[in-house]
């Protein structure tokens, strides 16, 4: 019997196992894979402790990430310009805007680690370690698609598309996904509407000099 941040290790360490066959690699508790689309990635979340009747409580689940090679060439221009080095594509991240929350609530409910009170030095209850083991292979299965599918072409884009109520951040990345569409209407529209909501902040200039490399990158498809 070992105690809950010792058997946390060891479920960790199977997730990087389970995910291999999917092309993920990492250490720690964070996995990557470089893939034709960009960078998707699996991580273990933040752990939650918690006492109940002065026993530990341990709470995580996983997260998922997925940064379009497009985005990420964004995002190097944009550090460029601020004088900041590149990123190299296996360390990128963001826009941030699509992870794991489409998911089911039986894929993203944490799992719960309780020690168990009945035995001395207050070891990792065993059914709470079976339980987390035995759902892995499945919840890892279905973040690591999940977020493979994010860099299929246009699997980003088409959610963020599909969204009724885009945040500056969503109007931001439509334009940049769009521009490997080339000059569009479909790209005008979204220029005009990332415009106007940077306008609406007083961000004219920053907005200018976004709209002008989604226009240079669009002009050369």
């Amino acid at each position: 019997m070992v105690g809950p941040d010792s058997a946390l290790r060891r479920l960790t360490r199977d997730v990087g196992k389970l995910l291999q066959p999917y092309g993920f690699d990492g250490s720690e508790a964070t996995w990557v894979r470089v893939a034709p689309g960009g960078v998707a990635s699996v991580r273990r979340t933040r752990i939650v402790r918690t006492w109940t009747d002065g026993h530990q409580i341990l709470r995580f689940g996983l997260g998922l990430a997925a940064t379009p090679t497009a985005w990420w060439e964004f995002a190097t221009w944009r550090n460029t310009t601020l004088g900041l080095p590149p990123t190299p594509l296996e360390q990128a991240i963001g826009p941030g805007l699509i992870d794991e929350r489409a998911l089911p609530a039986d894929l993203t409910d944490p799992w719960s680690l309780r020690v168990d009170p009945t035995r001395a030095g207050n070891p990792a209850l065993q059914a709470d370690v079976d339980t987390i083991r035995a759902d892995l292979p499945r919840r890892v299965h279905a973040y690591a698609r999940r977020a493979l599918r994010l860099l299929e072409p246009d699997g980003y884009l088409h959610e963020l598309l599909a969204d009724s109520n885009p945040t500056l951040g969503t109007r931001e990345a439509i334009v940049v996904l769009l521009a490997d569409h080339g000059p569009t209407a479909q790209l005008d529209e979204a220029i005009a509407a990332l415009h106007t909501a940077l306008a609406e902040l007083d961000e004219s200039t920053y907005a200018e000099e976004v709209i002008d490399y989604v226009r240079r990158r669009a002009a050369l498809v």
